[in-house]
């Protein structure tokens, strides 16, 4: 029951809107055409019932009237239509469907309007002239005599399809919203391109925050375990270890509060993002950590465009962070080079189990982000044992000019 008063109450509101327009015609037919007479005249209806259409179609197409519609039709007519998000109109058919639902509603609730005053009044004079024993009916300026047997249950009918009439109208308006206020093909395949883009932006949001903050708490794991077994016998190792873990941890911050800034379209809080330059001081800080590290770097590295200088450094972050986290301290190699167009990325320890094997606990989604980072580049990636330890080998294209 509460459905039906909620759409009986929206056709109102249709009613209501038609009231200006009636009025306007009424005004503007007379003005427009004196020779016209108003009243049952059937030229006069005429012109004022297309004065009346022309208005709604005409104003059916100013942004507002969708704005007004998608704010009453989720909430009043329930339904198939509770659901739906109105957005503004891209293409003409899209307007054009806007000015159909606009001139239903404005119709149907001029009529569900008037219905819902003259019947209940209708059927209390009628109740009331049968109490007095002189059934009739009001029809224009006569009384229409009715038998008294057949009075009390006109008076119900009456009432009786006037509910129907409101659930019909009501269910039939819940059922056409979406099909006439709904996105066309443009507004969807708009709507579902700024969804890819946003699940692709949380996507790399989520690798970079693994592969960052993964980084770091590794980092600063090992270290504390590391100084807590020689913090009675070797103070000058637990000062290294602090002061690494000091280093991790604000970088780590650093890292924190510019993806922060991208979640929050701040571009005042975002921080640089790294790249090829800080692979020197990204090995350094894993060789402070304890991991005999080496570096080795062939061609120019300036001309890698920064966005795949980003993601190359995280591969290698990654790439360090699993020896550290899986193998320990075993000796590791880097190597960057240019290739011609392309640009190779290497990490490979010596007797390392690699990712695939962690010890004692269970491996992360590390080489999965490296992959997706590799794919999206359009490279090419291995990992896995070899002979020696583990290699991991990222190569994707460099993006410099020929």
């Amino acid at each position: 029951m509460r459905i039906l008063w909620r759409r009986w109450l929206f056709l109102v509101v249709g009613g209501a809107l038609f009231t200006p327009y009636a009025i306007f015609a009424g005004v503007a037919v007379p003005l427009a055409a004196p020779a016209l007479k108003p009243g049952i005249d059937g030229a006069f209806v005429a012109a004022f019932m297309a004065v009346i259409l022309l208005a709604i179609a005409a104003t059916s197409l100013l942004p507002v009237v969708r704005t007004l519609e998608g704010a009453l039709v989720p909430v009043l007519l329930s339904g198939a239509a509770s659901s739906l998000v109105v957005t503004p109109a891209l293409t003409w058919e899209e307007r054009g469907r806007t000015a159909a639902w606009y001139l239903l509603h404005t119709i149907f609730g001029v009529v569900i309007s008037l219905a819902s005053v003259l019947v209940p009044t209708t059927a209390i004079l009628l109740l009331s002239s049968w109490i007095r024993g002189d059934a009739v009916v009001p029809a224009g300026d006569r009384e229409v005599s009715i038998p008294d047997s057949w009075a009390p249950f006109l008076a119900l009918g009456m009432v009786v399809l006037l509910l129907a009439a409101i659930r019909g109208a009501g269910a039939a308006a819940a059922w056409l919203s979406p099909r006439l206020l709904g996105p066309g093909p443009v507004a969807r395949i708009a709507e579902l391109e700024r969804r890819s883009a946003e699940l692709t932006e949380r996507n790399r949001l989520a690798r970079e925050l693994h592969d960052s903050i993964g980084h770091a708490l590794t980092v600063t794991t090992l270290q504390a375990g590391a100084a807590r077994t020689v913090l009675h016998t070797d103070p000058g190792f637990v000062e290294q270890a602090l002061l690494a873990i000091e280093e991790t941890g604000r970088a780590a911050a650093a890292d924190l509060d510019g993806f922060l800034g991208l979640l929050r379209e701040d571009d005042a809080a975002r921080a640089a993002q790294p790249g090829l330059g800080d692979v020197q001081a990204l090995v350094a800080s894993h060789r402070k950590a304890g991991l005999p590290v080496t570096l080795g770097i062939e061609g120019d590295l300036t001309a890698v465009p920064p966005v795949i200088g980003r993601e190359v450094y995280r591969i290698i972050q990654e790439g360090l962070t699993n020896v550290q986290r899986h193998n320990g301290a075993v000796s590791t190699e880097v190597r960057l080079a240019l290739d011609g167009d392309e640009l190779v990325a290497q990490v490979r320890n010596v007797a390392g189990r690699g990712p695939g094997a962690p010890r004692g606990r269970r491996g992360g989604h590390g080489l999965d982000g490296i992959r997706e980072r590799v794919e999206l580049l359009g490279g090419r990636v291995e990992a896995g044992a070899t002979e020696h330890g583990w290699l991991l080998l990222a190569v994707v294209p460099a993006g410099t000019p020929r």
